[in-house]
């Protein structure tokens, strides 16, 4: 299905087909998700599955980190600076607003 109207990303001009095959079930709860939403089938899988690609992109890059820091973190974790002043006043701050439940 060819997608032209309604793309999630504005700053893609040339249009390319992909022909993803779906069991009959799938492909008819994306009918029912499509009509629900209003959308033609394309437009909708277009929608998600973009959405969901640039999740899967952010979260990569959120996490990946290099050899060198992830050592660091590690260092941090194993053993973690003192607190300085403004650490030991955010945590007096936070006491005063939070009540912890037993």
């Amino acid at each position: 299905m060819k997608a032209k109207a309604a793309s999630p990303s504005p700053t893609s001009k040339r249009v390319v087909r992909i022909n993803p095959r779906f069991p009959e079930a799938t492909a008819q709860r994306l009918k029912e998700a499509a009509a629900i939403r209003g959308q033609s089938v394309a437009n909708f899988i277009l929608e998600v599955v973009y959405r969901e690609a640039e999740r899967v992109i952010e979260e990569e890059a959120r996490w990946k980190l290099s050899a060198e820091e992830s050592l660091k973190i590690q260092r941090l974790l194993a053993k973690p600076p003192a607190p300085n002043a403004e650490a030991k006043k955010a945590a007096k701050d936070l006491a005063a607003h939070v009540r912890i439940r037993s």
